[in-house]
């Protein structure tokens, strides 16, 4: 490894770094990512070089503190431009609050959460394997089987920040070729595992940033064990700032309570309206931990 290096990603304020936090917390992928009261950290691995960076927020300054230590200095850029996406960084929130505003219901949500930003994964294939195994299970359920597969499929690597043991997610061709049962999920979860990383191997489905989000949804949708929901909660997570999730268990509720709710007004910040819905309504349209199933996956 090389040594540290530091840097400074500036943001337009506000920017709610505590939202962002506890969603990472709420969905964190075990030995892969670590998450303490100020601080996001994981490893990662950038043009076959192993690497790991650490993000702190500097609010006072509208920054993100970044320390990222690589086996190569010339993948820093690279890193530093996905991190800008996954904190969501470049977003506008003047640009966001105004037009969220147009919609009542959505005014004085804006106003009371300041500087919401979408939380984003560090790439497409781990984001869509997460939600794959994330899907009708409790927080902490979801996390013990991203746990089981991180630790029986991916790669173990030093975590250069405490010499501890750490690993990398794994990736398609592994999880292609494997018959997943050190997983305790369902048979269809883990056949849904394996055919989209056979997808993505074959390139049927790309993860490249700047597809089409038709195109994209569409993909996915021809993936076995993939509905609707699914394909639109990656676009989400993955970049896609007019992605809306409408058959989402808390967004169907409020689309049910708020029917004169007229998302297309605010395009293409739909992205942005789920989260400040999700985050104003959670607790209270939450149903039981047997809810039910929303979502025609598996």
């Amino acid at each position: 490894m090389t040594e540290s290096i530091e840097i400074n990603l500036p943001f337009n304020p506000p920017y709610d770094w505590r939202s962002i936090k506890e969603f990472y917390q709420s969905h964190s992928i075990p030995g892969v990512e670590r998450i303490t009261s100020d601080s996001f950290a994981r490893v990662f691995r950038v043009e076959n070089k192993l690497g790991f960076f650490e993000v702190r927020p500097l609010l006072v300054k509208s920054e993100l503190r970044v320390r990222i230590v690589s086996e190569d200095a010339n993948t820093t850029s690279e890193t530093a431009r996905r991190i800008r996406k996954m904190f969501d960084l470049d977003c506008d929130p003047g640009l966001i609050a105004r037009s969220l505003e147009r919609i009542p219901l959505l005014v004085k949500i804006c106003r009371r959460f300041p500087g919401l930003r979408v939380a984003r994964g560090w790439n497409c294939f781990e984001t869509a394997i997460c939600t794959i195994l994330g899907q009708l299970v409790s927080a902490g359920r979801r996390e013990h089987l991203i746990g089981q597969l991180v630790r029986n499929y991916g790669e173990e690597v030093v975590d250069p920040s405490t010499s501890k043991r750490a690993y990398l997610f794994p990736g398609a061709e592994v999880l292609a070729s494997s018959n997943l049962s050190a997983i305790g999920t369902t048979t269809a979860r883990r056949e849904a595992i394996r055919h989209f990383s056979r997808r993505v191997l074959s390139r049927a489905i790309s993860l490249a940033e700047d597809q089409d989000p038709a195109a994209f949804r569409q993909s996915h949708l021809q993936t076995k064990g993939l509905g609707p929901w699914s394909a639109e909660y990656i676009r989400l997570r993955t970049g896609d700032t007019d992605a809306f999730p409408k058959t989402d268990l808390i967004l169907k509720r409020v689309l049910d309570l708020h029917p004169d709710l007229d998302l297309e007004r605010i395009k293409p910040w739909r992205s942005y309206a789920a989260v400040y819905l999700w985050k104003e309504f959670a607790q209270t349209l939450s149903r039981s931990r047997n809810r039910k199933q929303h979502d025609a996956i598996l």
